[in-house]
């Protein structure tokens, strides 16, 4: 199967290159492991749904133990290697600086998927850049349930700049006398 994953083109804002842009993934919903094998059910896997689930569950709940027992994981998918984090201050383990992690590289058989997958240019989108007014602690993103994307109260600035400090926005006053 061929991937097609559809991207709108951004221009980026980090860069005074009119020419250069960043993509954006169309995404297009949430999967979950139900949703997958379900997936695989329409597709005529010969196995029940709670069969499947179990198998996966079972799978999913193995690999974490063993690479959480030193073990290097390698599902075909993901690779998975455990690691210690944060420095170990006179040899000894401190919750509040020191954590396991686990690092996840592509395995064979997502590198034959991304060789497989085609990138669909949809064309320019421009979004406006985003400003939050952080001074009221009391406003909160809000869940719209409509379209699943956050609303965001946004308010006049409340950022005064006052002399001419070099930082920030100041700076930039400053700097362009604007």
């Amino acid at each position: 199967m061929k991937n097609i994953l559809k991207v709108w083109l951004r221009k980026n804002q980090q860069n005074s290159d009119s020419t250069e842009f960043t993509a954006r993934v169309v995404v297009k919903g949430m999967k979950g492991m139900t949703d997958i094998v379900d997936e695989l059910i329409k597709e005529g896997i010969s196995v029940n749904r709670e069969t499947a689930l179990d198998l996966i569950y079972r799978f999913n709940r193995k690999s974490a133990d063993l690479v959480l027992s030193g073990y290097n994981v390698n599902n075909g998918l993901v690779n998975l290697r455990s690691s210690v984090r944060g420095p170990l201050n006179d040899g000894k383990w401190n919750p509040a600086v020191n954590w396991v992690d686990v690092t996840i590289t592509h395995g064979k058989d997502m590198y034959e998927a991304v060789a497989k997958t085609t990138v669909e240019l949809l064309g320019e989108k421009d979004e406006p850049l985003e400003s939050y007014n952080l001074s009221n602690q009391k406003n909160q993103f809000i869940e719209s349930p409509q379209n699943s994307q956050r609303a965001v109260n946004t308010n006049t600035p409340t950022l005064k700049i006052a002399g001419e400090p070099a930082c920030g926005m100041a700076f930039r006053q400053w700097l362009c006398r604007a």
